[in-house]
């Protein structure tokens, strides 16, 4: 049986393996400004917690200090 390789799983790699200066300094904005320059909503509350979208609405990340 032969199996197409649009059928196997991708392959994931961690973003901290691949740039480990993301969680150098254990302050989010590095990470917001990249998500920012990707077109990414960001939002922040009062309780200075922010909540990302990105553009086609399928992937949240949340910085909740």
């Amino acid at each position: 049986m032969n199996t197409s390789s649009t059928l196997l799983p991708a392959v994931v790699h961690s973003a901290v393996e691949v740039r480990p200066w993301l969680s150098s300094d254990h302050c989010a904005r590095l990470v917001l400004e990249l998500l920012g320059g990707l077109g990414w909503t960001i939002i922040d509350t009062p309780k200075s917690n922010v909540h990302c979208t990105s553009p086609d609405g399928r992937v949240y990340v949340g910085w909740l200090p």
